[in-house]
This record gives C-alpha cells, structure tokens and sequence, in this order.
C-alpha cells in the first residue's frame, strides 16, 4: 500500500500529515492527488467517507507559498456545517505551518467579523458561495487575482441548492489559468453541463460502482401495523445502537420522533434545517463530542458531515428522491468501518420501498415481531405482480351500471362525482380481485402439472 511519503511532497507535510494520524491514502486519495499535484483541474466523484476532502487539501498545502499574504485557495461548501467541518481540516495544519493563516466565511459571524478577518489575507479561504460574493465580488473586500486554487465540494448539493449563480459571479473574477477541483458524491448529466464552465474534466475519477461503501450492510424492517414512533423504540430497545443517526423527511415527523424519545427517557438530540444559527451550531458541537447515542435528524445531516462512530442509520421514511437514501445510508461505515442501515416500510410504503429495492442494492430483510426484530427470506419486496389481462364481462358490465344508476343524481350535488367513482372503483376492485384469484389458481395448476409430469 503507498504511502504519503511516497508522494512528491515536502518533508515537512508528510510530517504534519503523520502526526495528524495520516500515513495511507485512501483510494480516492490515491488517484486524485498526483493530478492536482501536476497541475490538473479535474472533477471527482467518490462515494461518501472517501476521504475527499483531504485529496485536495494535501496537495493546496504542498503548493502554496505560506511566505505570501495573499488568498491562494479558495473552497466553497453548500452549507455552513461542511464549511465549518473543512476549516477544522485545514486548521489543524497551522500547528505545523505558523505563517500559514486559513479563515472561515459563513453566515454564521457577521458580516463585519468576516470583513475585520480579512485585513490581513488568509492564504486559504473556505466558505459558503452566498458569503463568499457578499464579501469578495459585492464588497470587493479581497483580491481573487491571485487566486490559484477554486474548489468546489460537495457539488451536486451546490447545484440543487442554486449556488451556481453565485459561483459564476465569483468565478467571473478568477485568473484564466485557475486550477479548479470538483468533488461530488454523484455526477449526473445535468451536473457534468454545468460544470463545464468551470473546468475542463480531462480527468474524471468515477470511484467504485457502489452507491454507498462495501462496509455499509442494507436492510428492510417491515414494522407492520406498528406506529413509527412506537417501532422506532422498540428496535432501539432490541438493537441497542452505539450511535444512531435517525432519518425522517418531513420536518414534522423529524420533531415528532424527537419529542416523543425524550418524552419516553431516550438520550436523544434533534438536528435538522430549522433550528436558528446558534442551536445549530451547539447541536453538532454535542454530537460531534459524543454526548448522544440518539440524534433525530433532516437530510441536511445526511451531506458531508463527518460523524465518527455511527454504527446505526434507521430511516423512518424514504425521501422523495431515493439517492438521498444513498446519502444517509454513507453517514455510517466510514473510512472502511462498518455499518449498519435501516429501512423502515410498511404497506403504506410498499411502492417507494419497492423502487430502491429495484435500483440493485443488496438488501436483506427483517420483521419487528412484538419485542423481537426478526430476519426473514421473503418480503413482500420481492414478489413479483402478476401480470394479467382479463375481459370485462356482460356481468361486470351491468353492475357498472347499476352503480351509475344508483349514484345518479336529478340535480347536481357536491362530491357526487367522487361518490360515483368510488362505486364504480368497488365494482371494478371486486372483479379485479376475481380475476386475480383466478391467474394464481392457474399458475398454481400449471406448477402442480409440471410436477406430475416430471415424477
């Protein structure tokens, strides 16, 4: 396995990056840092835990000159929380590099903070693109002339967060010859259009096929009839995680599931998009210092964030856009650790459930049975529909009519055309149900014939 001496890089970062606890590069790392060394622009796409973050700070910090006061490295993250997360990065080198001076532009300081910050520049600069206009293309407070770096992380998030058009305001004022790196968990067709403003992709490093990282183990919890609320507390009483990062998509459900587990004593913090600046910030300094085995929490918690020792993602509900799964599920087995995700379904959810199980994750199967947490063979995920064409009767025919009749009116009345379709939907429901009945039978004749015949 190579090493980070095996690098062209000074004696002294590859000291730095020991006694940090770095000596072996990531996959990712590997491949990505002699082309940013050699001077390559380039788009990443890795799965989450990689180690992205540090395949492009390692090889900024080897070609920058800490002897020049001057911004040389610019990195925009989509929230404030990522932000925060590759500053603590870059600042634990300053124990090592004294000249060199990184600074932190978000909305979380004023605006008059991040301007005194810059009466004398920092040689690295990470921020949040909406920050990052106000104070360098709006304000004019800093000079991106001599800008050698732009690094955009986590860009898929940018994108559907609508940064874009600040970037392009503060990329009008790079020099020609900038060194761009992009790094993103996907990479979709819209977003490789868009990037091509930017940079030049001669080099794109796909990553694994997998969605998540090998170490992640998938798995479907049918919970039945039981409340969420109610099941969530039983398979934390079976499961007895040692840190659970819980997932729901709406912000309701995010408060409720919070609410409800200290309410019944569980050691529990929330995190989600609506808590005011300063609540935010105190939640992920307790969650990152370990005070809570529990943390109830929005998709923003699922981008970016570096949470050492989640053993346990549960989702109580799948969002809208399934990738997003793929983002909570890398919240745990990070950086080769492994993990455990959970999916919560019921008959309600069948169908989205259905959908990722299609998309060729291997999952497996549980059911919360009482107090026990089950494994199963078969789900209904994995049933196939059967598949049926069947003639619409003289019968069927006339008790459609017969509906009509009775739901027919002499004056037009509020709701009755849904009273009609309702009726109508029985009527077509029983004989459905009928003809359904009727295929399994077949196939289930059709399965005993073949028997016979073979014995």
């Amino acid at each position: 396995m190579a090493s980070f001496a095996s690098y062209a890089l000074s004696k002294e970062l590859t000291h730095a990056l020991e006694k940090l606890g770095y000596t072996n590069p990531s996959p990712v790392q590997s491949r990505v840092i002699p082309k940013v060394l050699s001077g390559s622009s380039l788009v990443c796409q890795s799965e989450t835990g990689s180690g992205k973050t540090h395949s492009y700070l390692i090889p900024i910090l080897e070609k920058i000159d800490f002897n020049l006061p001057r911004l040389q490295a610019l990195v925009l993250c989509p929230s404030r929380e990522l932000a925060r997360q590759v500053y603590e990065f870059a600042f634990a080198f300053t124990r090592f590099f004294p000249k060199l001076k990184v600074r932190l532009f978000t909305s979380e300081s004023e605006r008059s903070q991040n301007a005194e910050g810059l009466l004398l520049p920092p040689q690295i600069a990470i921020a949040t693109p909406g920050r990052a206009k106000d104070l360098f293309v709006e304000q004019g407070l800093l000079d991106l002339h001599g800008l050698r770096f732009l690094v955009l992380d986590e860009a898929d998030m940018l994108m559907e967060l609508g940064y874009f058009e600040d970037i392009d305001g503060i990329y009008a004022l790079c020099p020609e010859n900038i060194q761009t790196l992009v790094f993103s968990a996907t990479l979709n067709q819209g977003l490789k259009s868009a990037l091509e403003h930017y940079v030049d992709s001669r080099f794109l490093y796909e990553g694994e096929d997998n969605k998540t990282a090998s170490s992640v183990l998938h798995h479907f919890v049918d919970v039945k009839h039981i409340g969420k609320f109610e099941a969530l507390r039983r398979f934390l009483d079976i499961r007895h995680p040692y840190l659970a990062l819980v997932f729901a998509s709406k912000k309701e459900d995010v408060m409720g599931t919070y609410k409800d587990l200290r309410e019944q004593g569980y050691e529990a913090i929330v995190f989600t998009g609506d808590l005011q600046v300063r609540e935010r910030k105190q939640a992920l300094r307790k969650i990152k210092s370990n005070q809570y085995p529990i943390i109830v929490c929005s998709d923003l918690l699922s981008r970016g964030i570096d949470l050492e020792g989640v053993s346990d993602v549960i989702s109580l509900d799948l969002p809208s856009d399934l990738s997003y799964y793929y983002h909570r599920a890398g919240r745990t087995g990070r950086f080769g650790q492994k993990g455990d995700s959970w999916v919560f379904y019921n008959a309600d959810e069948l169908n989205r459930a259905k959908k990722l199980f299609d998309q060729g994750t291997p999952f497996d199967f549980f059911v919360l049975k009482g107090e026990s947490l089950v494994q199963s063979d078969s789900s209904a995920l994995k049933r196939k529909k059967i598949e049926f064409k069947h003639e619409i009767s003289d019968e069927q025919k006339r008790d459609i009519s017969i509906a009509k009749a009775k739901t027919s009116v002499d004056k037009v009345k509020p709701g009755y055309k849904a009273k009609r379709k309702k009726a109508i939907d029985k009527v077509e429901g029983k004989y459905r149900r009928k003809a359904i009945k009727q295929k399994v039978r077949e196939q289930q004749n059709a399965a005993y014939a073949k028997k016979a015949k073979k014995k």
